[in-house]
């Protein structure tokens, strides 16, 4: 598997664990000290990615069949990357999410999470 490929495969485990409503995947799909920080309409919202597998995903519902999403602009440099993360209806609202993901011991995964609602 290419890095590329690893990488848009590590920003995949993310969506299949909030499409499912499973927060220990989303959990595994973030480092364990990743960080997110972003918009909510207006409102900014911070917290680490356990925060957000626990309380967000957690008592979210699996979502429904008007989600839908892109991963695009994947740019991998040694052990470090980027992905951009565009969804659809993620619990009723669109969003736009730009990740920065660390290979450490051979395993990519989310450090940092930025997002805005579009």
């Amino acid at each position: 598997m290419s890095e590329e490929a690893a990488v848009r495969a590590a920003v995949q485990k993310y969506v299949d664990g909030c499409v499912a409503a499973d927060p220990a995947g989303v959990r595994d799909a973030f480092d364990e000290n990743a960080i997110m920080w972003g918009y909510l309409g207006p409102d900014y919202a911070t917290m680490s990615g356990a925060d957000f597998a626990a309380n967000v995903v957690a008592t979210a519902q699996p979502a429904g069949p008007e989600y839908s999403f892109e991963i695009h602009d994947v740019t991998v440099q040694g052990d470090v990357a980027h992905a951009v993360l565009d969804e659809q209806q993620f619990l009723g609202a669109d969003f736009r999410n730009f990740f920065g993901l660390i290979k450490r011991d051979g395993v990519w995964r989310i450090t940092s999470k930025v997002f805005t609602t579009v």
